[in-house]
């Protein structure tokens, strides 16, 4: 038998949303262990974006990133259709960072352990320690010392990502959702690379929603230096019979799109990785477990932007375990308070309202995205305005944005806007009203799956037709 070592809480996921968790738990006097496969000089590298808003971190009160592992300081977001000429900016009222992530991510390390938290790295976590329907320990394997051991802890916390190791052995009693439908899957590939050419464009990142790169999704070119001569450059597509993998995508749109300036890049990393991309899981509780960031499905899925809306998890999680500790009721009744305080929040709301408009945004076509942006269908206030707002566009506006869609043979967009805004606003209203323990939660949740599987009916992914030959026969042709 292995060694065992008791604590309040076990975070599994050393990755922003666990690390974050872990500080602010230690912060509270609590003793935390935080297990990660990664090696302590590793933790924190991990393949993404990079970008985030710096609101997240008033809403939460946490450390802004230091200015040393701030790649570069943004005001916002451009959104282009295929033809770049025209676009969107959607700045926010206190700009964002793009960060170097192993840096930050060592700077959250630092953070947590300064406040006491026990480092278990290099160890794969290999099972959820059940007892009386209860959540009580996590077994891993350290690989460094090759030694098995049991963390005992009071709560368990999954903030394992995409992978959501200890969801996925829930006891089904616990009425967590294990699996996701494809269609709320980004596979996502990402390149930082270095420049021959400056890139002008570096106080904003910038979105190029362009199907024969990116169905379903988006090319992303993010400034990663301030001077212009590093991006964080990537696409994500949905997992599609039709839809080709994504770097072999990447790869036509820098040939095809920018090959002046991204052809004779010097690669510095790259890889790919998954992303939960919908609204959250219905349930992420149980006896003894909460799960926390992409283990919860905490994301924006407009954007596929994932680090703040972890750090909010991570900042309740740290109001709502000691409360639950406090009291010695460690009982998933007791920790739906969690649950209900993220599902009710602004982020929550939010998150729930973004995933409809995802779905219209999932079926837009090339020329469908250059109608809405270039003539002004949808501006950058109303983009703004969506995340949080029921009435985005009043009636003179919206009248003038129908007769330019009259003119143009394109009413069916307006129909479809306005459908999917009243959508938005009946999402909001059963968010809004999510059930205060789990004895709602069937009624509630056959309710949202309704919409939802409504509106994936009504609006089908869009692929380009022949976009896989066309991408076969790209790399034949150069070999």
């Amino acid at each position: 038998m292995g060694k065992s070592k008791d604590f309040d809480v076990v975070v599994a996921g050393a990755g922003t949303a666990g690390m974050t968790a872990a500080y602010l738990l230690a912060s509270k006097g609590l003793s935390v262990a935080l297990v990660d496969r990664r090696r302590k000089e590793d933790i924190g590298d991990k393949i993404c974006g990079d970008a985030i808003a710096a609101h997240h971190f008033t809403s939460t009160g946490l450390p802004h990133p230091t200015d040393k592992v701030v790649r570069a300081y943004v005001k916002g977001i451009k959104v282009y259709p295929r033809d770049m000429r025209y676009s969107i900016s959607v700045a926010t009222t206190e700009g964002g960072y793009v960060v170097d992530r192993h840096g930050w991510g060592q700077e959250l390390l630092g953070y947590a352990l300064e406040k006491g938290v026990e480092l278990y790295s290099d160890s794969i976590v290999q099972d959820l320690v059940l007892e009386d329907g209860y959540a009580k320990g996590v077994k891993i394997f350290n690989r460094s010392l090759k030694e098995s051991m049991t963390l005992n802890g009071k709560i368990i916390v999954d903030a394992t990502g995409y992978s959501s190791i200890l969801i996925r052995k829930a006891p089904e009693a616990w009425g967590i959702e294990k699996d996701i439908l494809d269609r709320d899957v980004i596979n996502a590939y990402r390149e930082v690379v270095k420049l021959k050419k400056r890139f002008d464009d570096v106080d904003y990142v910038h979105l190029h929603f362009i199907s024969e790169y990116a169905p379903t999704g988006y090319v992303w070119l993010f400034p990663w230096d301030r001077d212009g001569y590093m991006l964080n450059i990537g696409n994500g597509v949905m997992p599609h019979r039709d839809i080709p993998k994504p770097h072999l995508l990447m790869e036509r749109y820098i040939r095809e799109v920018f090959p002046d300036l991204l052809r004779d890049r010097e690669i510095i990393k790259k890889g790919t990785w998954n992303i939960p991309n919908r609204r959250p899981r219905h349930v992420f509780v149980g006896n003894g477990f909460a799960a926390v960031g992409d283990s919860a499905i905490m994301i924006d899925p407009a954007t596929a932007e994932g680090i703040g809306y972890g750090l909010y998890g991570a900042y309740l999680l740290s109001k709502y375990i000691p409360e639950a500790l406090e009291a010695g009721d460690y009982s998933q009744d007791m920790l739906w308070k969690y649950q209900h305080a993220y599902m009710t929040s602004p982020y929550g709301l939010r998150q729930a309202r973004l995933d409809v408009f995802r779905h219209l945004m999932q079926a837009y076509s090339d020329a469908d995205y250059e109608f809405v942006i270039k003539h002004g269908i949808l501006t950058g206030k109303d983009v703004s305005k969506a995340r949080d707002e029921d009435d985005i566009i009043n009636s003179f506006d919206k009248a003038l944005r129908v007769l330019k869609s009259v003119v143009h043979g394109k009413l069916s967009i307006i129909k479809d806007l306005d459908y999917t805004l009243k959508v938005m606003k009946t999402v909001k209203s059963l968010y809004l009203n999510y059930p205060e323990s789990k004895d709602g939660i069937k009624e509630w949740s056959m309710k949202v799956d309704g919409i939802f599987a409504e509106l994936r009916n009504r609006f089908r992914p869009y692929v380009p037709p022949g976009l896989m030959e066309r991408t076969n026969k790209a790399f034949q042709t150069t070999g």
